[in-house]
């Protein structure tokens, strides 16, 4: 089978929707399909740009393929005949996240005027798919609760596992990922004020947005928070990271509300290592059980220091929380066989 994977691209910007489309690309491969990464240009500023993305994908054919497995807003809108999604999320700033602080359209009749447009789109242009298929139950509750969509819930796996392993608990935690305001590392750098242990943190990831990384640096320097906190500002590659998780004492991941349970969790049961989330942080909390495969606390920097300092002074507990978040994740379902059979049938 021809399959096409069409998703968005933003030049410099990579992230899990990124290694995902080319993951699935080199599995199809692998599982013996012609498979290709088909990339649409997207730009949200100023916001009238989305409109133009919208119609750019409506007016976009690719012939000579047998099926298209569509990802995220707008690349997903491209006509088939043949078309399967994988929704990782839609355009969320005009569903969920509207009225929030990342809401990101304005509070005027022409934001208005753009959600309605993309929620009329979506609803008209969804149906087209023969079927519909999410990262996670917090995409599909959110589909069919704002567009009246089923889907299938199908979990997105790592590509490669293998230098993923456990080197021991050491004394520092691992937050990995792109330095922007909803990854919310400022939470994890504020919460350092109030450990009592000698827990340390690590922070690793390049820069998404201009002032994030500023505002971590801020942090660290008022409150003296050098000899704690170490801040990798730039993209580190797999086996750095790999080295890091192997190492690590837990992961941390305190996303605001995201879709999925992220690369970051898996990778980080795939090395025995328990995760210190937030309860609002969406997804994640699938795989992170409180207290069971990690810590899900609220999104308040003591109540994250205080499971901190839980992960550091109780390391038998940090351990039997790693190992079984190793043993969730292998009953689910989170492997290739599993989505490209879906994918492909």
């Amino acid at each position: 089978m021809k399959v096409a994977v069409v998703n968005n691209w933003l030049p410099f910007v990579r992230g899990g929707a990124e290694y995902l489309a080319e993951s699935l690309t080199s599995k199809l491969i692998e599982y013996g399909h012609q498979a290709i990464v088909v990339r649409l240009p997207f730009c949200w500023e100023p916001p009238e740009r989305i409109l133009e993305s919208m119609l750019a994908a409506r007016l976009m054919r690719l012939p000579n393929i047998d099926r298209l497995i569509g990802l995220k807003f707008p690349a997903y809108y491209i006509p088939h005949p043949d078309k399967v999604l994988w929704l990782l999320h839609q355009f969320r700033q005009a569903y969920d996240l509207w009225g929030t602080e990342f809401q990101g359209l304005p509070n005027t009749q022409e934001g208005m005027d753009i959600r309605a447009a993309i929620t009329r789109a979506d609803n008209t242009h969804l149906q087209e798919a023969r079927r519909i298929y999410t990262n996670s139950e917090v995409t599909s509750e959110r589909l069919k609760k704002f567009n009246g969509l089923e889907s299938e819930v199908l979990y997105p796996p790592l590509l490669d596992v293998s230098g993923l392993g456990c080197d021991g608990y050491g004394d520092f935690i691992f937050c990995p990922g792109r330095i922007t305001a909803s990854k919310r590392q400022h939470l994890l750098t504020e919460s350092m004020r109030y450990v009592s242990s000698g827990v340390r943190l690590i922070i690793a990831g390049k820069e998404e947005d201009g002032g994030d990384l500023e505002r971590l640096e801020r942090i660290i320097s008022q409150h003296r928070l050098e000899s704690r906190v170490t801040l990798l500002a730039r993209f580190i590659t797999e086996e750095e990271k790999a080295d890091y998780f192997r190492r690590a004492l837990a992961c941390a991941y305190v996303p605001y509300d995201e879709d999925s349970f992220g690369y970051v969790t898996l990778e980080a049961f795939h090395c025995r290592k328990p995760v210190l989330t937030c309860s609002d942080s969406g997804g994640i909390n699938i795989l992170v059980k409180d207290s069971l495969t990690g810590f899900s606390v609220p999104p308040k920097p003591r109540a994250i220091a205080q499971a901190l300092d839980c992960l550091f002074d109780d390391k038998a507990m940090t351990q039997r929380m790693g190992e079984a978040g190793y043993d969730l994740m292998r009953t689910l379902k989170i492997d290739w066989n599993h989505v490209i059979g879906r994918l492909t049938q």
